[in-house]
């Protein structure tokens, strides 16, 4: 069981949500509403709950300026929006979660219960601080949460050497070591591609940055900056080199 509030400006799709809750998500207790981030904050310090429903526009400000008020945070948060736009990339780079309204059933059953999954392992913080501090960051200087079967793992984006598909694993390379994540690779792929990271296998997803030595042949690889040799496919020859130009060595 977790106690739960919703801060939603629009009345009417926060009651919807309510009604769902209380019909089928039996393991949420519900202790209030409300429509603006004051009092949103208000609720959250009177009631203490595990969980909230955070809309990501609240009026004049953001779901994201409410969390910044809150001195300690130690509730999971699930945002809610209408809007698919460049914050869910952020939420997404948190290990967060995020509900598309109309808010579908299901959806909503499986982000709870990785909400009460992460009040049992105290990883909430962890989240939210690489939230907060994505948002004020340059782009170098982002961080990741990464899911592991322990909790939530932060790295430094530009500390990630390559990535590996595991089944539907994942094996993280990174200069501080190595962690398995529970997260599968197309994910990482869609998260990292805009940060310098390309997919050269269907296996591999390398930091261009990290690569040392190219080799072309019939068994092409890279060399990447801890040592590890990783296969290119023969697909991904062209767009590896046309992307690296003269950062790399070529080895004929």
């Amino acid at each position: 069981m977790i106690t739960a509030v919703i801060i939603d400006d629009e009345i009417k799709k926060a009651n919807y949500l309510k009604g769902i809750i209380e019909k089928s998500i039996g393991e949420v207790v519900l202790k209030g509403i409300a429509t603006n981030a004051e009092e949103g904050i208000k609720l959250i310090l009177k009631e203490q709950p595990g969980l909230v429903f955070l809309d990501i526009e609240l009026q004049t400000s953001t779901g994201f300026d409410l969390l910044n008020q809150i001195k300690e945070i130690n509730f999971s948060v699930i945002f809610t929006t209408a809007h698919e736009h460049y914050a869910l990339k952020a939420i997404k780079f948190a290990a967060l979660d995020f509900l598309l309204k109309p808010i579908d059933e299901d959806e909503l059953k499986i982000a709870v219960n990785k909400a009460i999954k992460q009040q049992n392992e105290s990883s909430v913080n962890k989240n939210i601080e690489v939230l907060i501090s994505n948002l004020n960051k340059k782009d170098n200087q982002k961080k990741i949460a990464i899911s592991t079967n322990t909790g939530i793992i932060v790295l430094e984006i530009k500390d990630i050497i390559y990535c590996k598909a595991d089944g539907p694993y994942t094996k993280i390379y990174s200069s501080t070591g190595e962690l398995l994540s529970s997260t599968h690779l197309k994910e990482f792929e869609n998260l990292l591609v805009e940060f310098g990271f390309f997919r050269i296998h269907k296996s591999y997803l390398v930091n261009l940055t990290e690569i040392r030595k190219y080799k072309k042949s019939e068994d092409a690889h890279v060399i990447v900056s801890n040592g590890h040799r990783v296969d290119v496919s023969d697909k991904k020859k062209d767009e590896l080199i046309s992307k690296l130009s003269t950062q790399v060595i070529f080895v004929h």
